[in-house]
């Protein structure tokens, strides 16, 4: 099975970093200095109106859309001026690791998409994006931003979203929060070594629910062990606060909680055309979810992608039969957009 992964792209990358101030939390706590570290891709238009912002699943970074980007790809940068960014909490934005550790402000998904808004907006002075694409978590925030800032989108891009998570996928984080905690390197948190070991384990443990039970029954176990590995090794180099508090707001994710609980009055704000890319044998993210923010939105195209992947489906690379359909549908999508004009 071959994913996207950190390839060098075919144009040059500006990295930079951009800083908010005194940022404010749905907590009530607040970060003197907020770090979004970013990639750019492309020339920005005249009318700043050729712009697309990519945000990465839970323990990706920006550059987990690195194939996808480039001259004549989905996401051209011929046309348009793509944006990679780390969304709080993880990469090279700020997060735990900065040295704030269990202190670091509790954050939901809503701070991750204000902390993004806020940075395309007061940043790069970008009013309205031509399209905003989230991947599995990713897509849970750019949900939210076609919700509360609806109209700063001209088209949304979502891959595997849910409008909640989840009881099963609940389960799964407390699974994993708590095979982290049993290394005793992880002294609630306040470690001085980083428990690696719990991670590693977590990782493996998680893996089985990326996939479908389908593709464990017909991958050969060399390959299994090989891409068990693969996520233990994912989850160690991660910060263990990091990951923590990062899987603590994916768990927590539910657009209708500033709605009083009606997730119909939170989804029918979306007003952007919307790109919905499910796989049915999703296991971690259940197409449930995706069938109901299709039925609840304004202008949605939904999309259920032919595979065994499970939710590795989202991230296969071009010149698979699931990585080209996930192409394809992305460049018409972007084409309609640009025909319905402004």
């Amino acid at each position: 099975m071959a994913l996207m992964s950190s390839l060098c792209p075919a144009v040059a990358v500006a990295s930079q970093s951009y800083t908010l101030f005194d940022f404010p939390f749905e907590s009530g706590a607040a970060l003197p200095d907020l770090r979004i570290t970013y990639d750019t891709q492309g020339t920005l238009a005249p009318g700043y109106d050729n712009a697309i912002l990519l945000m990465p699943g839970a323990v990706g970074d920006r550059h987990v859309f690195d194939a996808l980007i480039g001259p004549g790809k989905p996401f051209d940068t011929d046309r348009y001026f793509v944006i990679t960014a780390d969304l709080l909490g993880g990469g090279e934005s700020a997060s735990p690791a900065d040295g704030l550790g269990q202190d670091f402000p509790r954050y939901t998904i809503r701070d991750m998409m204000e902390a993004q808004q806020a940075f395309i907006s007061r940043g790069l002075g970008i009013t309205r994006l031509r399209a905003l694409v989230g991947m599995s978590m990713g897509s849970f925030v750019a949900l939210e931003w076609g919700i509360h800032h609806p109209e700063a989108l001209r088209g949304l891009i979502l891959l595997g979203p849910s409008p909640k998570a989840d009881a099963g996928f609940r389960l799964t984080v407390d699974l994993i929060s708590g095979t982290i905690a049993l290394d005793p390197e992880w002294q609630g948190g306040r470690y001085q070594h980083n428990p690696v070991e719990g991670l590693r384990h977590a990782g493996m443990l998680f893996y089985p629910w990326t996939v479908s039970a389908a593709y464990l029954n017909r991958t050969p176990p060399r390959d299994l062990a090989v891409q068990v590995e693969n996520a233990a090794r994912a989850f160690a180099a991660w910060d263990a606060n990091s990951l923590v508090l990062r899987y603590a707001a994916y768990r927590a994710h539910d657009v209708a909680a500033p709605y009083g609980g009606d997730m119909k009055a939170a989804l029918a704000r979306i007003t952007a055309p919307t790109l919905l890319l499910a796989d049915p044998t999703d296991r971690l993210v259940q197409v449930d979810g995706a069938r109901r923010i299709r039925d609840a939105i304004q202008h949605p195209t939904y999309v259920e992608i032919e595979s065994d992947l499970g939710h590795r489906a989202l991230r296969a690379m071009a010149g698979t039969p699931e990585g080209d359909a996930i192409g394809q549908h992305i460049r018409d999508f972007l084409a309609a957009t640009r025909s319905l004009g402004d």
